[in-house]
């Protein structure tokens, strides 16, 4: 078998290009290696160790199933879970209230509502301080203002159990306790408490929303999660009560 002349010719000519291209190539990949790379290696050098998180025994819990519902309130969505009897899981103003919302973000951008191009850009690509937000609510969850979804479904008891302890491995701890929380920040109901991990694009508060309920089986994903609007795609067995899918 020949190869065509022609053939011949391009496939030269496309290597040479290459030749007189390749340190521009090679300074692309640097650049594209450490804009993923170095905040991926410096974020599993400095997160803390997952830690160990002890929870009100689960056998004496009275219900066979609970209530799940997953938030998208625009850019940030939410996993709010029905608080067993007895457990104090809430923020300091309502510890027993019926329902928990656990929320986690970037710090600057979440928390002190920084929404400048400098505190965007910075957390989007560079490894940035998280904070996890409590709020209690008493009120059956069949609607909620300012959502623009919500999504509902039942869970075991043990689903319930396991997902909570994960949410909770989110608080950074000392002593086996939460840390102490920040002040009460305006337009907030809820608390905010410093996070243990760290904040980047491609692990934002969709991706995390996402990883908890991969672990009690009710989510899956096939690619990173990054937007709002991709959460609810990923959920099993959930039904959408506010908003269009």
């Amino acid at each position: 078998m020949h190869t065509n002349p022609l053939w011949r010719t391009k496939i030269r000519q496309f290597w040479g290009v290459l030749k007189r291209r390749r340190r521009c190539l090679g300074i692309f990949l640097l650049l594209n290696g450490g804009l993923w790379g170095v905040p991926a290696l410096y974020i599993a050098i400095r997160t803390p160790p997952i830690p160990e998180v002890e929870l009100p025994n689960i056998n004496p819990l009275k219900k066979a199933e609970y209530d799940l519902y997953v938030v998208n309130w625009g850019f940030h969505t939410a996993i709010l879970l029905e608080q067993p009897q007895g457990w104090a899981l809430g923020p300091p103003n309502s510890p027993n209230s019926r329902y928990v919302e656990y929320g986690w973000g970037d710090k600057h951008f979440f928390m002190l509502s920084d929404t400048s191009f400098l505190a965007t850009l910075t957390a989007g690509i560079l490894p940035t301080d998280s904070v996890m937000y409590l709020r209690g609510r008493d009120t059956l969850l069949s609607a909620q203002k300012h959502a623009r979804q919500l999504y509902h479904r039942e869970v075991s008891a043990q689903q319930l159990y396991d997902l909570i302890t994960t949410l909770e491995q989110s608080f950074k701890r000392q002593d086996g306790e939460r840390s102490v929380p920040y002040p009460p920040v305006p337009n907030f109901r809820g608390q905010f408490y410093p996070g243990r991990e760290y904040y980047v694009i491609w692990s934002d508060c969709n991706a995390w929303t996402v990883r908890h309920l991969q672990g009690i089986e009710v989510a899956h994903s096939f690619g990173p999660v990054i937007f709002s609007e991709q959460v609810g795609p990923s959920l099993k067995g959930f039904q959408l009560i506010q908003g269009i899918d």
